[in-house]
């Protein structure tokens, strides 16, 4: 987003900001490719991951898109998110090749044009809840044709509150619920606020286009995920483990019985045995998938309310007890 030239910055502006366009998009897309993606062969055990950010949900995302097994939203796609085979076909593949900058979270984290991102949740917003649920499944399949694909991967952070229309609607589609240690999540999301919220204040774009795509999860227009219940201050780590609790604990509560779910811990992404489980579970066909992952702890934490860490420590051992693949 702070790579865009003038002119990239006004077509995100015009196209990001309109539903009434984003929808005209998306309807003459269905439209002209009705015929074509309704002859391409489907399947519906697409995969969704979700968690609170900072807890691996891009590092997932990443990997799993690194088997070439599924088609998923990329910066390719914007600003035309809700119409992707007709920016495809108007861009001439503009945006191949490009290096990798590493992102605005100073975090690490690479990517270029050609990298998955969180850009789903434009599609959602675009919609009443009703009218997303009927056009969903065109909507995946859009994006199936154009990356000629047969399964669909998605990184949305805000499908957590959608497991069970998104599970009606795909009952073969798995859910991958991604957690973290409770304190190097909330000390991760608070540095990140404290990162954005400056970025925003030096660059009204940055903070538009945050609000374009609904990444409220940190920043100057910060939503959070539940209503605080003791602790108000976005610059303190114990909002943010107060958010960690709230979100998991009724995660755990909602989720633990449902099918076609799976935890992962984020300690656990290096264990090859571990993942070996997972793409088992998933279907994966690839055998040697060429990722790295490198994982973030920090040992500086502020001080923390000692009570809501042993509360969130509690829910996190249940997680960990989910989390285990037989």
């Amino acid at each position: 987003m702070n790579n865009y030239s003038f002119l990239e910055k006004k077509l995100h502006s015009i196209l990001l900001s309109h539903d009434f366009l984003k929808r005209t998009t998306f309807f003459l897309e269905e439209k002209l490719y009705r015929r074509l993606y309704t002859k391409h062969t489907k399947a519906d055990d697409h995969i969704f991951v979700t968690g609170l950010p900072r807890s691996g949900t891009t590092t997932v995302l990443n990997y799993l898109f690194k088997t070439n097994e599924f088609a998923s939203l990329t910066y390719q796609d914007m600003p035309f998110i809700l119409s992707p085979n007709l920016w495809n076909f108007f861009s001439f593949n503009l945006y191949k090749n490009y290096p990798l900058f590493e992102r605005a979270h100073k975090d690490g984290i690479t990517y270029n044009f050609e990298s998955p991102e969180s850009f789903e949740e434009v599609f959602w917003k675009s919609f009443s809840k009703k009218e997303g649920a009927c056009f969903l499944i065109k909507y995946i399949n859009l994006i199936l044709f154009k990356n000629k694909k047969k399964r669909y991967l998605s990184k949305n952070n805000y499908n957590y509150s959608r497991v069970k229309l998104i599970q009606n609607i795909l009952p073969k589609s798995k859910f991958l619920f991604i957690f973290r240690d409770p304190i190097q999540t909330s000390f991760s999301l608070l540095r990140q606020h404290i990162i954005f919220s400056n970025m925003q204040k030096n660059d009204n774009f940055i903070r538009k286009y945050m609000s374009w795509l609904s990444h409220y999860e940190f920043g100057l227009d910060h939503k959070p995920w539940f209503k605080p219940r003791k602790f108000n201050d976005l610059n303190s780590i114990n909002y943010w483990l107060e958010q960690w609790f709230l979100f998991y604990n009724k995660n755990y509560i909602d989720l633990k019985s449902r099918k076609n779910i799976i935890f992962i811990n984020y300690e656990d992404f290096t264990n090859d045995n571990k993942w070996k489980l997972i793409n088992k579970k998933l279907c994966i066909k690839t055998k040697k998938i060429n990722f790295k992952f490198n994982l973030s702890k920090k040992n500086n934490i502020p001080f923390h309310d000692k009570i809501l860490y042993e509360k969130c420590t509690s829910v996190y051992k249940n997680l960990v007890k989910l989390s285990k693949i037989k």
